[in-house]
Order: structure tokens, then C-alpha cells, then sequence
């Protein structure tokens, strides 16, 4: 079995392949697809944090840098699809693997453990006296040498299947092993045994403090303790203040500790050249894997409330070229928080797009579920290119090069350009940089304009891209375009088949049928021609 290649990232296999990505502006598609509400529900909790009205003492928001820091990779991992199938496959492996339970856990503590690192060296740094400041350090060398060796523990105890997790377990090895890691843990520990083992008098009188050596004198608290002994009856309330190891020192205890350091040099200069020497001592590889397992993790953490209610999720395969689309009970997982909020049902749809097919028409009943049906088509394909796991119980899908998106927009004065035209501007701009291996998705254009104008417009563009060859999804009005040319998926939304009225929010491929159930919600709500001329009087 040949060795795990080295560790570089559990989200990017190579510096290379991580080089090569790039973000794309992407503002239209998560604004269409209603991308931003699903990914702020994953990476809501790095988001700043509103300040209290009052300002409260020692409640500062030390971890706010360490948030951004995370919140900025987590956009930046969200807003960047994958063109490389074997990056996307990659993380998928490592997803798989960290969706086991101990494992998952383990990952957790790791977390915790570097949240502790990243307090010590926070207090190393605000200390107000050297000798402090060198002790937080110690601390924060044996929480990362901690760390590391349960993270091991961890890895080492799990079935790990991705080369992201075996990479990082074989690093994390070589750290545990090498000498530099060795050497700063035994002297760590030696430090804090000799510091534990230092002792010392003070004298206090009036206002002047004198620091002593050690007198050995007894412990006269133990004394007086064994003396009352004898007298005491059941628990009772401890008066003792207690030591928070987390405030600074103040500016007696800190004269105090610079005294003892006079009195114990030898114990106190290796704790100043400990810190010189092991500055920067955490792996930077290991850092970095605590802000990216906060990637798969708080996608792990969303998408659990959809699965204790029972909605599928899965990897999807991926696919280069077209002719591979196929999804199973797929569902908008933003408008399922929606439905879960309000303890609707989430409905889910089929769809595909095998062999030669290219186009999905939808048509059907206002607010029947089509436009749900198309951001749902590119949520899948979307969040299936950033390797993780999607809304639906099996999908086979493309890995596209651009996700384009058309959908209805209010007019913008700013621009100077009416409905219509601003339409067409936008339809060109797609026009001119799809691919054969783009994803396409129109909703309701062409509204603004009589129906032979818009029917003219759609085909004229359709053809356009059926010659391009991408994939499309086209919501529309107009039943016409449902059968195109022989590539075009004919699929219509459906209502209930005893009252008209009320939708089933289920979109099936069939062919377009012409209904716009119109008259049956005018009869619903009383207003059809003849109830109004009825409640007319004479």
C-alpha cells in the first residue's frame, strides 16, 4: 500500500490545484437561487455580533478577529465552484469520513482544544509583566501539544476512507514524532514542575511588601484546619475567594512576581528563553485545520435539522458532459427551513436531463412550484460542486463550468433602460459566455411584452442555446416553447384533482396541457363574470 501523499489542506488536495481557483461573481445566481439565506444559515454563527448597549467590563468579544478570519474562507469556500471533478471528489471523501460519529466528536474537542491555544497565547500577549506573559506561553505550548495527541488518538481510531483525513493523520504523526515537538513538550512540562516546585514569603507591612525566600515554615492553614476539626457540623458556606486563572495580575501581584523571579533566576530564565525559542510554534497547517473543519463541520450542523426531519440528502455523482442529469426527490432547501419553521410539508420533484436532452420547460398554474423547481435545479448543481452533500435522495449531476441565471427583476431606473430591453441586455450577456458545459436557468422573462413578441424572443433564444448545447431550465407562461425541438423535457405543475385550486406544489414531466386554472380560483373567490354580475344589482 503506497503512503498517503503529503497533508496540504482537507479542502484542497495540492497547492497547485488550490492556486487554480478562482471566485467568480456570482451576486445574481445566490440572489436567484436563494443561495445567501441557505449558506448565512450554515456560517451564521461567525457573523459579527451585535455590541451590548451598555458597555460591560471584562466581556470583551475576544474571539470576534479569529470569526472573521473563518467567516471570510467559509464565503470564500461557499462562493467558489469547483471545475476539477477530483477536488470536488475529494472533498466529498473527506465529508463522508467526518459524518462518522466519533469522529465528528473528536473533531469538536480538536476545536475546543485550539479555541484553549488560541486563549493562552491571548493572555501571553495582554500580559502586563514578562514573567506572566512566558507562563500563558507554557500553558499555550502543552494545550497545542494536547491537542495534537488527541487529534491522533482520534484519527487513529477511525475508518478513514479519504485521502484528505489519511494525509492529515500521517502529518500528524510526523509532528507527534519529530524532535522539535519532543523537545518543546518535555520542556514545557519540566518548566511547569519547576515553577510548581518554587516557594516563597512575604512580609506585609502597612503599605510595603517584602518578597522572601522560603522560610519552611509549616503550613498553618492545614493546622488550623485539623484543630476545628472536630467542631465542624455538616457543610458549610465557603467564604474563600476564588482564584479566575484567566484575569491579569494586578499591579501588587505583579511586583510580587517580579521579586520571586529576582529570588529564582535560574527557573525564570528558561522561562524567558522557552517563549524566544518557541515563538510561532504551532504547525501552520494544523491552524489552517481549524478554520477549514469549520467549513464541513458547520455544513454537517446545518444540514442535520433537515435530516432529523426525515429529508433526504446525498453526494451526488458528477458528471463532465451533459446528458447525465438525473435527481430524485429533490427539494430548495432554503424554502425547506421555511416549510420546517412553519411545520409545512417539504415537497420534493424528479428531474433530468438524459441523452440527448437539453431543455426543461416548466409551465402550469401561477405559484405552483415552478420557479421553486428551477432554484432548486441550480441549488443542486451549485452546492454539488463545492463537494458537499444535496437536497435530494439521489442525484446525478453536471459539473458545470458557469451557472447562469435569468429571472425576473424590478426595473432599475439607474440603468436608463426599460423592462424589456434590460432583459435582453442581460439574456445577451449569457448569450456570449455560455458553454456547452454551462447550466442556464430562466424564470418568467419576456413578461413585460405582448405574447407573440415574447413567444418570437424565447424561441429565437432557445435555439441559440440548443446550438450552444447547455443545459437550461425555462419557467414560463408560455405553453408553446414545451415543445421546441426534440431535445426540450416538457414538465408542468400539477393541482389537487378535486379542487383546482389548491396547488400541489408537485412539478412531473408530462406535456404541457394549457391550463392556467384561472377560472377555478375565480370561482373560489367569487369573482367570475357571472357572481359579479349576479351580486350587481338590477
Amino acid at each position: 500500500m503506497s503512503a498517503a501523499p503529503a497533508f496540504h489542506s482537507i479542502v484542497h488536495p495540492s497547492p497547485e490545484q488550490e492556486a487554480a481557483q478562482s471566485r467568480p461573481d456570482l451576486r445574481d445566481v445566490f440572489h436567484d437561487l436563494f443561495l445567501e439565506a441557505i449558506f448565512m444559515g450554515a456560517y451564521g454563527s461567525f457573523a459579527p455580533r451585535e455590541k451590548p448597549s451598555l458597555y460591560v467590563v471584562n466581556q470583551g468579544d475576544d474571539e470576534a478577529p479569529y470569526r472573521a478570519e473563518v467567516l471570510a474562507l467559509l464565503q470564500a469556500l461557499f462562493g467558489t465552484p469547483l471545475h476539477e471533478l477530483s477536488v470536488v471528489q475529494y472533498r466529498q471523501a473527506a465529508l463522508r469520513d467526518l459524518k462518522q460519529a466519533p469522529l465528528l466528536k473528536g473533531m469538536r474537542a480538536f476545536q475546543r482544544g485550539m479555541q484553549e491555544l488560541r486563549a493562552s497565547l491571548r493572555r501571553a500577549e495582554k500580559a502586563d509583566y514578562a514573567a506572566e506573559g512566558q507562563r500563558w506561553f507554557v500553558d499555550a505550548a502543552l494545550i497545542y501539544g494536547h491537542a495534537l495527541q488527541a487529534l491522533h488518538q482520534t484519527l487513529a481510531g477511525a475508518e478513514l476512507q479519504s485521502q484528505a483525513l489519511q494525509s492529515l493523520q500521517g502529518h500528524v504523526a510526523d509532528l507527534l514524532a519529530s524532535p522539535a515537538h519532543t523537545e518543546r513538550m518535555k520542556e514545557a512540562q519540566a518548566l511547569t514542575q519547576a515553577l510548581a516546585q518554587v516557594r516563597y514569603a512575604f512580609r506585609v507591612d502597612g503599605t510595603a511588601v517584602t518578597v522572601l525566600q522560603d522560610p519552611q515554615e509549616p503550613d498553618y492553614s492545614a493546622t488550623i484546619a485539623e484543630t476545628f476539626a472536630r467542631f465542624r457540623q455538616g457543610e458549610v458556606k465557603d467564604y474563600r475567594v476564588q482564584f479566575n486563572p484567566a484575569s491579569r495580575l494586578n499591579h501588587v501581584e505583579g511586583q510580587i512576581l517580579d521579586r520571586v523571579a529576582l529570588l529564582h533566576p535560574e527557573v525564570f530564565e528558561r522561562l524567558a528563553q522557552f517563549r524566544s525559542a518557541q515563538e510561532g510554534f504551532a504547525d501552520a497547517r494544523i491552524v489552517r485545520l481549524d478554520r477549514e473543519l469549520a467549513w464541513y463541520l458547520s455544513w454537517i450542523d446545518y444540514t442535520q435539522r433537515l435530516e432529523r426531519a426525515g429529508l433526504p440528502l446525498c453526494f451526488p455523482t458528477l458528471h463532465l458532459e451533459q446528458g447525465h442529469i438525473d435527481a430524485r426527490e429533490a427539494y430548495d432547501m432554503a424554502l425547506a427551513w421555511q416549510c420546517l419553521d412553519a411545520q409545512k410539508p417539504v415537497v420534493g420533484n424528479d428531474m433530468a436531463l438524459q441523452g440527448d436532452e437539453r431543455m426543461l420547460v416548466v409551465t402550469g398554474p401561477n405559484h405552483g412550484g415552478k420557479t421553486t423547481l428551477a432554484r432548486t435545479f441550480g441549488q443542486l448543481h451549485h452546492i454539488a460542486s463545492l463537494g458537499l452533500t444535496v437536497a435530494a435522495r439521489s442525484a446525478s449531476l453536471l459539473l458545470p463550468d458557469r451557472i447562469f441565471t435569468h429571472f425576473e427583476r424590478v426595473e432599475d431606473i439607474s440603468n436608463q433602460r426599460g423592462k424589456l430591453q434590460d432583459d435582453l441586455v442581460r439574456m445577451h450577456r449569457i448569450l456570449a459566455a455560455a458553454t456547452p458545459h454551462s447550466l442556464v436557468l430562466m424564470n418568467e422573462i419576456f413578461s413585460s411584452t405582448t405574447l407573440d413578441d415574447a413567444l418570437w424572443l424565447a424561441r429565437h433564444i432557445m435555439a441559440r442555446l440548443a446550438a450552444i448545447g447547455a443545459a437550461c431550465v425555462f419557467v414560463t407562461f408560455l405553453d408553446e416553447l414545451s415543445t421546441f425541438d426534440a431535445h426540450t423535457v416538457s414538465m408542468v405543475g400539477t393541482v389537487d384533482a378535486q379542487d383546482p385550486t389548491l396547488r400541489t406544489f408537485k412539478v412531473v414531466r408530462r406535456a404541457a396541457d394549457g391550463k392556467s386554472y384561472a377560472l377555478a380560483l375565480a370561482q373560489k373567490f367569487g369573482v367570475t363574470r357571472q357572481q359579479l354580475l349576479d351580486r350587481i344589482p338590477a
